[in-house]
């Protein structure tokens, strides 16, 4: 398995100390978010999608995967078109800057019809994964907001069985919502990327905390993934961005490589390529 951190954790940090801070850090990869105006957007030109490229590559840090943000569960056609769009454009992106993933959401349900939420998200994901497919790209979806749960996401991929398209496991999302073991065994054959970090319950809110510090079983879960054979990315997604009170990325993210780094040794989990 490989480690690398989500840039929401470091707001303030441009292209450059991204990059450099991660080959410091020991980390293998990054994972940008990809917001216009932020880290990368839908709409780079291609002369900074190439600068891009080569910075990672100076480094010898990965682009592990770019974070976008859609809503696919618009009753609105025009709206999820537009989704598509977007979405479509940053393949382009992630296949010109050599990332090999994009993490996706299924958006907030609408309603409380759970089969025609499904209905919405696979009718638009499906044209979007065989753009993903022609471009060598896989688009991951992530257990969020209404598809915490291990089974909504588990019907999601059981519409579209292109290898191009499997799932983002939060294990903080799951972790909170269901047994670490209902999500698994719902999503083990489609995981291929994973956001591993630590949280805790205060009242109705659950809020970030450091890496084996909070109340999440960081250990069981890289166990269950142990034992499926994973070797892609551990990221850590530090919600700095949303929650500007926490540690500061130069302590919390070398905290995350020593924790991660110990608890893989810890469980024979070999680090490597993916």
């Amino acid at each position: 398995m490989k480690l690398s951190f989500a840039t929401l954790g470091c707001p303030t940090w441009t292209l450059d100390q991204i990059a450099a801070n991660a080959a410091a850090m020991g980390f293998d990869g990054v994972e940008l978010r990809g917001v216009a105006g932020e880290h990368i957007g839908p709409d780079e030109p291609s002369a900074v999608r190439e600068q891009i490229r080569a910075l990672f590559r100076k480094q010898k840090v990965e682009i592990a995967c770019i974070s976008a943000y859609n809503q696919f569960t618009s009753t609105e056609p025009k709206i999820r078109a537009e989704g598509r769009a977007q979405l479509e454009n940053m393949i382009e992106v992630a296949r010109d800057v050599g990332c090999p993933l994009i993490r996706v959401f299924g958006g907030h349900w609408v309603g409380s019809d759970r089969e025609a939420n499904i209905r919405c998200v696979v009718e638009s994901l499906k044209p979007v994964v065989e753009a993903a497919e022609k471009n060598g790209v896989q688009l991951a979806v992530e257990n969020h907001d209404a598809w915490d749960c291990g089974s909504d996401i588990a019907a999601i991929m059981g519409e579209i069985s292109s290898p191009a398209l499997g799932v983002c496991w939060d294990v903080v999302n799951s972790f909170f919502t269901e047994p670490y073991e209902t999500t698994f065994e719902a999503i083990r054959d489609r995981i291929i990327h994973v956001h591993f970090k630590d949280a805790a319950r205060s009242g109705d809110r659950i809020h970030s905390i450091l890496p084996g510090t909070g109340q999440v079983d960081l250990r069981a879960a890289l166990h269950l993934l142990q034992r499926k054979g994973y070797t892609g990315y551990l990221s850590f997604e530090w919600e700095k961005k949303w929650e500007p009170e926490l540690e500061d990325p130069e302590m919390a993210f070398p905290h995350y490589v020593k924790f991660a780094a110990g608890l893989m040794r810890e469980l024979g989990v070999s680090r490597g390529s993916k």
